[in-house]
Protein backbone atom coordinates (compact mmCIF):
# COMPACT_ATOMS: atom_id res chain seq x y z
CA UNK A 1 0.00 0.00 0.00
CA UNK A 2 1.36 3.46 -0.78
CA UNK A 3 2.35 5.34 2.11
CA UNK A 4 1.15 9.15 2.31
CA UNK A 5 3.32 12.00 3.65
CA UNK A 6 2.07 13.69 6.71
CA UNK A 7 2.98 17.36 5.95
CA UNK A 8 2.88 17.93 9.36
CA UNK A 9 5.66 15.95 10.45
CA UNK A 10 8.31 17.41 7.62
CA UNK A 11 7.40 20.95 8.06
CA UNK A 12 8.89 23.89 6.21
CA UNK A 13 12.28 23.23 5.50
CA UNK A 14 14.51 24.91 2.83
CA UNK A 15 14.11 27.74 0.72
CA UNK A 16 11.62 27.02 -1.63
CA UNK A 17 9.39 25.69 1.48
CA UNK A 18 9.92 28.75 3.28
CA UNK A 19 8.77 30.57 0.14
CA UNK A 20 5.40 28.77 0.65
CA UNK A 21 5.27 29.48 3.80
CA UNK A 22 5.16 33.71 3.42
CA UNK A 23 2.96 33.45 -0.08
CA UNK A 24 0.35 31.43 2.42
CA UNK A 25 0.56 33.55 5.52
CA UNK A 26 -0.11 36.64 3.07
CA UNK A 27 -3.34 34.46 1.43
CA UNK A 28 -4.78 33.33 4.68
CA UNK A 29 -7.59 35.54 7.12
CA UNK A 30 -6.50 36.88 10.21
CA UNK A 31 -9.86 35.61 12.86
CA UNK A 32 -10.72 38.19 15.18
CA UNK A 33 -11.21 37.80 18.81
CA UNK A 34 -14.54 35.86 19.58
CA UNK A 35 -15.17 33.79 16.58
CA UNK A 36 -14.84 30.18 16.80
CA UNK A 37 -14.77 26.65 14.57
CA UNK A 38 -17.72 24.48 14.94
CA UNK A 39 -15.93 21.83 16.86
CA UNK A 40 -14.87 24.16 19.31
CA UNK A 41 -18.43 26.35 19.83
CA UNK A 42 -19.97 23.07 20.24
CA UNK A 43 -17.52 22.47 22.85
CA UNK A 44 -17.76 25.81 24.66
CA UNK A 45 -21.78 24.90 24.81
CA UNK A 46 -20.69 21.56 26.21
CA UNK A 47 -21.26 19.36 23.65
CA UNK A 48 -18.56 16.26 23.12
CA UNK A 49 -17.90 16.81 19.02
CA UNK A 50 -17.16 12.79 18.74
CA UNK A 51 -20.72 11.64 19.91
CA UNK A 52 -22.87 14.26 17.67
CA UNK A 53 -22.00 13.43 14.74
CA UNK A 54 -23.82 15.60 11.95
CA UNK A 55 -26.40 16.85 14.98
CA UNK A 56 -23.58 18.96 15.56
CA UNK A 57 -23.86 21.18 12.43
CA UNK A 58 -27.68 20.42 12.29
CA UNK A 59 -27.67 22.47 15.88
CA UNK A 60 -24.95 25.67 14.53
CA UNK A 61 -27.28 25.97 11.73
CA UNK A 62 -30.38 26.12 13.06
CA UNK A 63 -29.20 28.76 15.38
CA UNK A 64 -27.44 30.81 12.84
CA UNK A 65 -31.14 30.37 10.93
CA UNK A 66 -33.17 31.99 14.11
CA UNK A 67 -30.26 34.66 14.57
CA UNK A 68 -28.38 33.66 17.56
CA UNK A 69 -25.12 32.95 15.62
CA UNK A 70 -23.24 35.01 13.16
CA UNK A 71 -21.63 32.68 10.74
CA UNK A 72 -18.60 33.89 8.71
CA UNK A 73 -15.89 31.78 6.46
CA UNK A 74 -12.33 32.85 7.13
CA UNK A 75 -9.63 31.73 4.95
CA UNK A 76 -6.93 29.71 7.36
CA UNK A 77 -4.61 26.99 6.53
CA UNK A 78 -5.66 23.23 6.66
CA UNK A 79 -4.40 20.51 8.74
CA UNK A 80 -1.55 19.87 6.61
CA UNK A 81 -0.25 23.30 6.42
CA UNK A 82 0.53 23.22 3.30
CA UNK A 83 -3.09 25.02 1.06
CA UNK A 84 -5.26 27.70 2.43
CA UNK A 85 -9.14 26.82 2.84
CA UNK A 86 -12.65 28.78 3.75
CA UNK A 87 -13.18 27.42 7.16
CA UNK A 88 -16.28 28.08 8.71
CA UNK A 89 -16.34 29.73 12.09
CA UNK A 90 -19.19 31.28 14.56
CA UNK A 91 -19.48 33.88 17.04
CA UNK A 92 -22.52 34.56 19.68
CA UNK A 93 -24.71 37.73 17.93
CA UNK A 94 -24.95 40.48 20.05
CA UNK A 95 -29.13 40.24 20.49
CA UNK A 96 -29.16 37.41 22.57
Amino acid sequence: MKQHKDWTKIGFEGEWAQTLKKYLAKQQDEVPKGWLRSEDALRKMGYRCKHLGGAGNKLLNAMHRDGILIKKDFRIFDGSGRRVVAITHYKIANKV
